[in-house]
């Protein structure tokens, strides 16, 4: 392969770091996010990517990242120029590949690689030379894997996917963290997925269902407001009726008080 390196770098955990709309006309670019949380935005496709993500820029392609603030990114990128070669990865492929296993290998990649450009020491255009080519063989090698995970990752139909889930187990106390590791991706993306469809948090979902729950016992039954906050899963009647009057703006009496007088029930 014909294939020279035009530049390496890294960014370390900027909270306010991000590079707007651009493109490179004349090499491919590659970015290794070793640490952190951002949103990147390929050829007019959104993708969240997190830690051990490798992103590729083919030639003429227009992007732009942004870093998450709680958790800013961090990564090696590095510019390739490949004459002879269209692009480094297939078009129809995700430029956003999952480096799971390999994550560490392709680290210790990016780490030689700069450490060489940057100390040049002898003979360290041939070390540079290999370390690229290996580098882009990785590179080929995870495009093949992750061809099949495309529709995975098409953020509406995750974003429904999550929906049911949440629907089925509402009744659970749920964290963020347990959502994501039931999707087996990060909870920066499971969030930002789910809120660009519905506008609302997967957590603040739950706790509507749970109360769009409440108040159709509240209003459909006679039960007593403990056994209804026991059977949604709070053990604490106080912290329930809490939290109703907080969700809804009145407290779970106030509101069956309210519905009765013009509800009749047979």
């Amino acid at each position: 392969m014909n294939l020279s390196l035009q530049y390496i770098g890294k960014i370390l955990e900027q909270p306010d770091w991000s590079f707007p709309t651009h493109q490179h006309e004349h090499f491919s670019e590659f970015i290794f996010v070793t640490k952190g949380e951002g949103v990147v935005t390929i050829a007019g496709e959104r993708y969240a990517v997190q830690e051990g993500d490798l992103l590729v820029y083919n030639k003429g392609v227009i992007h732009e990242e942004y870093s998450c603030q709680s958790n800013p990114l961090a990564t090696f990128y590095c510019g390739i120029a490949h004459p002879g070669l269209e692009t480094l990865i297939p078009l129809d492929c995700c430029p956003v590949l999952k480096t799971k296993e390999n994550k560490e290998a392709l680290h210790s990649l990016f780490y030689l690689l700069y450490e060489e450009a940057q100390q040049k020491r002898e003979q360290f255009q041939e070390a540079v030379r290999h370390l690229l080519t290996a580098l882009v063989i990785w590179v080929n090698r995870l495009s093949k894997d992750n061809s099949t995970m495309s529709t995975e990752r098409d953020a509406e139909s995750l974003a429904i996917r999550i929906k049911e889930y949440l629907d089925i187990h509402y009744l659970r106390h749920l964290t963020l963290q347990d959502i994501a590791n039931e999707f087996h991706m990060n909870p920066y993306y499971i969030s930002h997925v789910f809120h660009r469809k519905y506008n609302n948090s997967p957590i603040n979902y739950i706790l509507n269902r749970r109360m769009g729950e409440a108040k159709q016992m509240l209003v459909s039954t006679k039960l007593k407001i403990s056994a209804i906050a026991q059977l949604l899963g709070y053990e604490n009647a106080n912290y329930f009726t809490i939290l109703f009057t907080r969700l809804m703006n009145e407290s779970p009496s106030q509101f069956r008080k309210r519905e009765l007088r013009e509800r009749v029930n047979l």
